[in-house]
């Protein structure tokens, strides 16, 4: 049965992973939505005669600009042709200024495999839509009139030029579908990064221990536990520490020699030393008496001329001498002489 201790450690750490995938999540769900989600938005209305491939949280653009999504297609019941399909459309707030009251919209698509969207073509009148308006919907034929056969010609052909390299295994896409190099890289690196898991999933390297042990728990908590065990110890009294915070009778002494060494500075602030210069004068004198002897002395004959060093010289000579006649014939010192 596992110890208290690693059932705590456990759960911290599935505390930690639960915290983590709530951050990501929330991260993934702001960037899915593109930051959007506290913007204020308006409603407005569009009236199709069908919807065909137009569908809730389909994108709502005005002359190309992403503005807002489709929140529902349901049945009008109207019995005009024109106003059988009903659709509520969801657009930000700031952007209803750059749609006039006479804008009309369209049902779209990217490209020819492409998912269909709202498309507003804003107008030219200096009024704009109010929330709850309703954007005039452009008819098929009229939409047919103004349809560019140059442009879908071209687009056609970027889309056979598209299918044609990837036939041919040019461009990442074609080497991934036609090829094996670029499947045999990814699934190298997937295999890498598979075998760096299981590595920081082994107990036998610090990672794996640090997460799967309670090595570094034990770390951790040693000092801490030490520090406790100290701060215990000079809470109950123990040593000289916890004496000095348990006993008043050491803060007591403490107090009294610092109040002993305060007096003691007060009466020497107050002696005759530092209030007064006469004992400053009398041992300047002294020392300047005392310099002026020094002086004498150097200036004297003693120093002055080399007779007392010739003198003391001589003598030590002399002394020399004999002590050294003394030690190599003692018994030339000890006759006597008898008259």
């Amino acid at each position: 049965m596992p110890s208290a201790r690693r059932v705590k450690w456990a759960k911290f750490r599935i505390a930690a992973v639960a915290v983590s995938a709530c951050a990501i999540l929330a991260a993934l769900l702001y960037l899915l939505i593109g930051g959007t989600l506290l913007r204020e938005r308006a409603v407005l209305f569009l009236f199709l005669p069908d919807a065909t491939g137009l569908g809730p949280g389909s994108p709502v653009r005005v002359d190309g600009i992403g503005v807002g999504k489709v929140t529902s297609v349901a049945l009008s019941g109207s019995s005009q042709p024109a106003r059988v399909v009903k659709v509520i459309l969801s657009v930000e707030q700031e952007h209803l200024s750059e749609i006039p009251v006479d804008s009309v919209a369209q049902i779209s698509a990217d490209n020819m495999i492409g998912d269909d969207f709202v498309d507003v073509t804003s107008g030219k009148s200096d009024r704009h839509i109010r929330p709850g308006g309703e954007i005039a919907y452009q008819t098929q034929q009229e939409l047919l009139k103004t349809l560019d056969l140059s442009q879908f010609e071209s687009q056609l052909r970027s889309l056979d030029d598209m299918l044609s390299d990837i036939e041919a295994g040019r461009g990442l896409v074609g080497q991934f579908v036609m090829g094996e190099q670029l499947y045999d890289e990814l699934m190298q690196q997937v295999g890498e990064t598979e075998r760096g898991v299981r590595a920081a999933a082994s107990t036998a390297t610090p990672l794996g221990q640090a997460f799967y042990t309670d090595s570094l728990y034990r770390k951790i908590t040693g000092p801490l536990a030490d520090l406790d065990k100290a701060l215990a110890g000079l809470q109950s009294g123990q040593g000289a520490g916890g004496q000095l915070l348990r006993d008043p009778a050491g803060y007591e002494s403490f107090r009294q020699a610092a109040v002993a060494l305060r007096h003691s500075i007060a009466g020497w602030r107050g002696g005759e030393l530092v209030a007064s210069d006469r004992l400053y004068a009398e041992w300047n004198g002294r020392i300047a008496s005392f310099i002026h002897a020094i002086d004498q002395f150097d200036a004297g004959p003693a120093l002055s001329s080399s007779q007392p060093y010739d003198s003391l010289n001589a003598a030590a000579s002399q002394l020399r001498d004999g002590l050294r006649e003394f030690r190599s014939d003692p018994q030339k010192f000890l006759r006597v002489k008898v008259f």
